[in-house]
């Protein structure tokens, strides 16, 4: 009889265990829907649970955050969208998830809007944490300047010098750098063209609460006005 009781007692603590991990994992997805949700109706925005398109067709080239299947996962739509206008610039913030292979996945805390301007034809910058790696597992293109400022190893990434457009200039970077030591988290920004995305760059990082994603909103905006 006891020998009989040993699988039923290990078959109950896995349906256990199995019960609190989806409890968990749904209860992880409420509060965030929810900060996101909140911020929308602060910021007089509207909200999706799941993308229309719209982010999809926004964000499609954009190293890494364009990504919109996964070899496990199928086709993999962003979640928690809040868009609307700011200044008359179409105005994004999402959340997204991308597993590029066994044991890399990634969830993105995502601002995008487009600028007035043309910035650069296609960029990144990263502020990295001085004598931190700096490689990187999505960004593309190489490295056309690296330059200590302030608390970061500021790198600019691009196609070439020229794509890299104003970016290169070191009155905008030091703007740039000003704007990030204000952060609660580490960004990372990508332009192409006149639209910008912003997101936390440390793969960890998450957005757990209102005033987070509203510093995210707010130094997208400064950022887009180099």
């Amino acid at each position: 009889m006891k020998d009989g009781l040993i699988p039923v007692g290990l078959l109950l603590f896995i349906a256990l265990f199995a019960y609190a991990m989806v409890h968990s994992a749904r209860k992880q997805r409420t509060a965030k829907k929810n900060i996101f949700e909140e911020f929308a109706r602060e910021q007089g925005l509207s909200y999706l649970d799941e993308d229309d398109g719209r982010v999809q067709e926004f964000a499609q080239d954009f190293d890494g955050i364009g990504r919109f299947f996964s070899p496990s996962l199928g086709r993999v739509i962003p979640k928690d969208v809040v868009s609307g206008k700011e200044n008359l610039s179409r105005t994004f913030l999402f959340r997204h998830s991308i597993r590029y292979s066994a044991g890399w996945a990634r969830e993105w805390f995502v601002a995008g809007l487009i600028t007035n301007d043309h910035v650069a034809d296609r960029c990144a910058v990263q502020f990295c944490k001085k004598g931190s790696d700096k490689s990187t597992m999505y960004l593309q293109d190489d490295i056309v300047k690296e330059q200590a400022i302030g608390s970061f190893k500021v790198v600019v990434r691009s196609k070439s010098s020229s794509c890299a457009g104003r970016l290169l200039d070191e009155h905008v970077l030091k703007q740039l750098v000003s704007f990030a030591e204000d952060l609660p988290f580490r960004p990372e920004i990508q332009f192409r063209g006149k639209r910008m995305i912003a997101y936390l760059a440390d793969r960890n990082a998450v957005v757990d609460d209102v005033n987070s994603l509203k510093s995210l909103f707010e130094f997208t905006k400064k950022a887009a006005g180099i």
